[in-house]
């Protein structure tokens, strides 16, 4: 008895398997388009015109990307070509965004050219060829820019340059002085740690509290005392939570325009993020409709080099349609109300999180790592 029991519920269990399956499998091939790429720099198709659409309605879009590729800025950079934002907030901290767009802004072409070489991965993500034409094209377009992060490990010595041209107080200008010089003897190959966090760092910093700053100083050098405490901590939630401070802090200047966000897929689902806390995804998806409108989230996705689809498994209900090297997007609000009404189940919960969180999937066929300008990569 206790035999056959057990053979019933495991083809229950394999029955209502197969049935999830096939009910996700058929509510994906009924609701995706294709587009891609044209000699123009942006793209044709079904699923362009069903994106283009989708931007242009809603007040704040959401980019879910994957960091450090040529097609992710080819995509922000026909978006921004063919819609008019006023925004655009990406996951960089906004002191560095500042200085980069100073020195596109002032310096000649050569002048860039050594400033990326020498700044290398204290550049952040636009240490990228292909984001640093994206950021350039933004500003170009006079879209307003704002950075939402912490400070980079990497870029220590980038900001405290920037402050000790800065600074009208000679002593900070000489401690600043010494501390770029340390934090360029320090070899990280040979350490298991970085400057920032080292105690001379910190006690410079203490030091450096103590003088008589500009407030433009002393917000910085709090910002990166609080980046070092962040990255020490290696809490995910605090350093979300910082993040959010900022989106917030700036919301005045966005909350009534068109704004376009751009950071990695793990911060942009309107519910729990992927890292399993409430991110910026999230919060701008409550401001936008505490104000009565809605926001657009889309996740990008794709085939690295080397990959293959069967390597995509988490997606691979969404691969069985893909059949050529278009680029494909998926409509998730079917799948999001099969799930509400109970009628599917996903099992894996970073994808139900997606498919809940976001409201396109947008699979790239072929991923290309874009190359990085200057020292150290990030």
């Amino acid at each position: 008895m206790k035999k056959t029991k057990l053979l019933i519920l495991t083809l229950f269990i394999a029955n209502f398997s197969y049935a999830q399956t096939a009910l996700m499998d058929s509510l994906i091939q009924k609701n995706y388009s294709t587009f891609k790429k044209n000699n123009n720099n942006t793209f044709e198709g079904k699923g362009w015109i069903t994106l283009q659409d989708e931007i242009s309605k809603n007040n704040s879009v959401l980019l879910g990307e994957l960091h450090f590729t040529d097609e992710v800025p080819y995509f922000t950079n026909a978006i921004i070509n063919n819609i008019k934002f006023d925004n655009y907030i990406l996951e960089i901290d906004p002191y560095t965004i500042n200085t980069i767009s100073t020195k596109i802004k002032s310096l000649s072409s050569a002048e860039l050219d050594k400033f990326r070489n020498e700044s290398g991965s204290a550049l952040s993500f636009l240490q990228g060829e292909a984001e640093f034409d994206l950021f350039k094209n933004i500003l170009q377009q006079n879209i307003k820019l704002y950075g939402a992060d912490q400070i980079s490990l990497f870029s220590d010595r980038l900001l405290l340059s920037e402050l000790r041209k800065q600074t009208k107080n000679a002593k900070a200008k000489e401690i600043y002085k010494q501390m770029i010089a340390n934090s360029a003897a320090y070899d990280t190959k040979n350490n298991t740690t970085f400057y920032l966090f080292s105690d001379d760092c910190l006690a410079k910093m203490n030091a450096l509290s103590t003088l008589n700053l500009s407030a433009n100083e002393k917000e910085q050098l709090e910002a990166l005392k609080l980046s070092r405490e962040l990255y020490l901590s290696r809490i995910h939630p605090l350093r979300v939570q910082y993040m959010k401070h900022l989106v917030l802090e700036k919301l005045p200047e966005w909350k009534d325009k068109k704004n376009l966000f751009k950071f990695g897929a793990n911060h942009l689902p309107k519910g729990e993020s992927l890292m399993e806390v409430f991110d910026i995804g999230n919060l701008v998806s409550n401001i936008e409709e505490a104000n009565y409108r809605k926001s657009l989230h889309i996740m990008l996705i794709g085939k690295e080099e080397g990959e293959t689809l069967a390597d995509l498994d988490q997606y691979k209900s969404f691969l069985t349609v893909v059949k050529d090297d278009n680029w494909y997007t998926y409509d998730l609000s079917p799948l999001k109300q099969a799930i509400s009404k109970k009628k599917l189940k996903v099992e894996n919960l970073e994808l139900e999180r997606i498919i809940k969180g976001y409201d396109y999937l947008v699979f790239i066929p072929n991923i290309t790592k874009t190359p990085k300008r200057g020292r150290k990569d990030y």
